[in-house]
């Protein structure tokens, strides 16, 4: 059983689900709710119904509004809606992607029924937002750890995980780059009125949600002062995750696309047509992690703003900005026109692909095909390496 509840990581999530779904030992089923249901958020559903795998929808799974009260009446919804699931389906291990406050729905469900987790994208670090706790809360609930590199992998071995629990299969996201199926430019010109061949920045801005509320708007406007100097550029903005204020962020992109033509505001785009825009963009701006995670397999630069995506490890093409119009438009110039740094993006490698060949689909089936279901799966225990266990992460 796996549980989605967003584009991004249903994005993330679908090689694996494929592989899944050809496996002669596994057997599939989807359980979605969250930004897939709701409608101001795309119902994005529609993309997920014609992958074919058997799906269980958590009917009015959203939040009502960005307020906190209403996030976590939300989340606890979900946990007693996902536990309904649960009994129902009786699965023998629960698939969970990243670091949304959903998944501690699910993720409390499958423990009080004694369900093993495996977690995708722990140990990693977003200093900037609540997902920090919430990830690592998931890593001590989880039973399999399934990372994007080793220094992250190191990460989950210090907080006493087992190290036969951890497996290093390097970030969905480069799988997807390297081995999936991209729109095409002439499909996305179809399809979202998006020409790829101008030139274009792909932008998204998350709430940060540890920062006090009232400067959320002090925030997206400094970040549209900055955008407002670049008309030449097609300008494609995406909406942002359904976090605390994102109301608020969506509100200021609504006025900002019906003021200039050359801005365009959707509220999906799907992976694959949003991973189509950003191989032909010329920067993705924001504080989204496929600035960090995905953008340099592509080749392309990062403006990643503020303090959403402080800790993660990070290419040289990511540029480091706080969020105040001149250091944007110092970041969006050195990006945009610095030849010497254009160069160096153009070499990068990219640490979320390890091994090289993006095959992490390959590697987590094969655990999950082999793993035994059994009392030593379920039984956690504190296990803290030794300095000299630690090093060996190093790569």
């Amino acid at each position: 059983m796996a549980f989605t509840t967003t584009r991004a990581e249903f994005g993330l999530l679908k090689p694996i689900l494929r592989r899944i779904e050809v496996s002669s030992s596994l057997d599939l089923v989807l359980v979605v709710a969250g930004d897939h249901v709701s409608p101001c958020k795309g119902e994005t559903i529609e993309e997920i119904i014609p992958e074919g795998f058997r799906t269980v929808v958590l009917g009015r799974c959203f939040p009502e509004s960005d307020l906190p009260v209403a996030i976590a009446r939300y989340v606890a919804n979900s946990c007693a809606e996902i536990a309904s699931a649960i009994n129902f389906l009786a699965p023998d291990i629960l698939l969970l992607l990243g670091d949304r406050h959903e998944l501690l729905a699910a993720a409390t469900a499958a423990v009080i029924a004694r369900i093993p987790i495996a977690h995708i994208a722990g140990g990693e670090s977003t200093e900037g937002v609540i997902d920090e706790q919430v990830r690592h809360a998931l890593t001590k609930m989880a039973h399999l750890h399934f990372t994007s590199t080793f220094e992250y992998a190191r990460h989950i071995r210090q907080m006493g995980e087992e190290a036969w629990r951890i497996h290093v299969v390097g970030a969905p996201g480069v799988e997807n780059i390297l081995r999936g199926e991209l729109t095409t430019p002439e499909e996305i010109g179809e399809r979202f009125g998006i020409d790829v061949a101008r030139p274009t920045l792909l932008v998204t801005y998350h709430p940060e949600t540890l920062t006090v509320d009232h400067n959320l708007t002090e925030q997206v406007n400094a970040l549209i002062a900055a955008l407002r100097e670049f008309r030449d550029f097609q300008q494609i903005i995406t909406y942002p995750g359904t976090e605390v204020g994102f109301q608020k962020i969506i509100s200021a992109w609504e006025a900002y696309a019906a003021e200039f033509p050359n801005v365009k505001l959707y509220k999906s785009l799907g992976s694959r047509a949003y991973l189509g825009v950003m191989k032909h963009a010329a920067a993705v701006v924001g504080n989204s992690s496929s600035g960090i995670i995905e953008a340099p397999s592509f080749k392309v630069p990062t403006i990643n703003i503020g303090d959403r995506q402080k800790g993660r490890i990070r290419a040289e093409s990511v540029i480091d900005v706080p969020c105040r119009k001149e250091d944007i438009l110092a970041a969006l110039r050195r990006a945009l026109y610095d030849e010497h740094f254009r160069r160096q993006v153009r070499r990068v490698k990219n640490p979320y692909d390890p091994y090289g060949d993006g095959n992490v689909s390959g590697r987590v089936v094969s655990v999950l095909e082999t793993v035994p279901l059994d009392r030593r799966l379920l039984e956690k225990k504190l296990d803290f390496p030794t300095p000299e266990e630690v090093a060996s992460y190093v790569r």
